[in-house]
């Protein structure tokens, strides 16, 4: 199945049923957007301390938010996954790796997968780069065998990845351009009146007001259509990726016949 085949089928899956998935989307964004607003509000209100104190807080802050937010994409692809085997989806599915019973595993593998990740980048950026995309589909083999633990869906993962990662990376990139034109926009608008924003920065007063006030009104607008753009492609993307997942791995078990 080719990419372009790939994505009509994805489209044909979520005719009439792109709400559900976007709303699940929304939720999980959402929720970790929170998650990050009262934790910077309540890093920002209550540590005190030398410097180094707060270094290694904010770093433990960090960690938490990176770690919630695998949590949570691994969650909202696994209601995806659900969804195209045609089960009943509920917007509380969108948050299932949360539940108990999938905690451990799941933070087991998103650890496991970090540190082999990491210590390839030690090499150089580029085998780091290339494991992540090997081990892309360790969360969906330990959402389809919860028996599994996390070193054996890695393996699963790299096993079915082989051959597969160049395609994998173009149908991510098919998705970018959606996000390019308007960050297009941006360095443009960025480009073209530098030399006023110099000016401006170096005048002061009321100028540099005006200048910053524009700038920041072109980011905004900017997040905005982002953010709408994302309604669209995330669930298209994240649905045309989990399609990736499930023919890669039919044809592993054919190879393995």
């Amino acid at each position: 199945m080719t990419i372009k085949d790939i994505k009509e089928e994805a489209k044909i899956e979520m005719a009439g049923n792109r709400l559900i998935l976007i709303v699940g989307f929304v939720v999980t964004l959402v929720f970790w957007t929170t998650v990050t607003q009262i934790l910077l509000s309540i890093f920002k209100q209550f540590v005190n301390g030398g410097e180094i104190y707060q270094y290694v807080s904010l770093l433990i802050v960090a960690l938490f938010l990176f770690l919630l937010g695998d949590f949570l994409r691994s969650s909202y692809y696994w209601f995806g996954l659900d969804f195209l085997k045609g089960k009943k989806i509920e917007i509380k599915d969108a948050f299932q790796a949360l539940k108990k019973e999938n905690i451990k595993s799941l933070l087991s593998l998103i650890t496991l997968r970090a540190i082999v990740v990491f210590l390839w980048s030690l090499l150089f950026v580029i085998p780091g780069i290339w494991k992540t995309y090997l081990y892309s589909q360790a969360p969906n083999y330990l959402k389809e065998d919860a028996k599994l633990t996390s070193m054996e869906a890695l393996k699963k993962s790299e096993e079915q990845m082989k051959g597969h990662i160049f395609n994998y990376m173009i149908l991510q990139l098919t998705f970018l351009p959606w996000y390019a034109l308007p960050g297009g926009f941006l360095a443009y608008y960025l480009w073209a009146n530098k030399y006023e924003l110099k000016v401006a920065l170096e005048v002061g007063g009321e100028a540099m007001e005006v200048a910053l006030g524009i700038t920041l009104l072109i980011f905004f607008f900017i997040g905005v259509i982002i953010l709408l753009f994302s309604l669209y492609v995330e669930p298209y993307k994240m649905i045309s990726k989990q399609i990736f997942y499930k023919e890669i791995k039919k044809n592993t078990q054919k190879r393995g016949e």
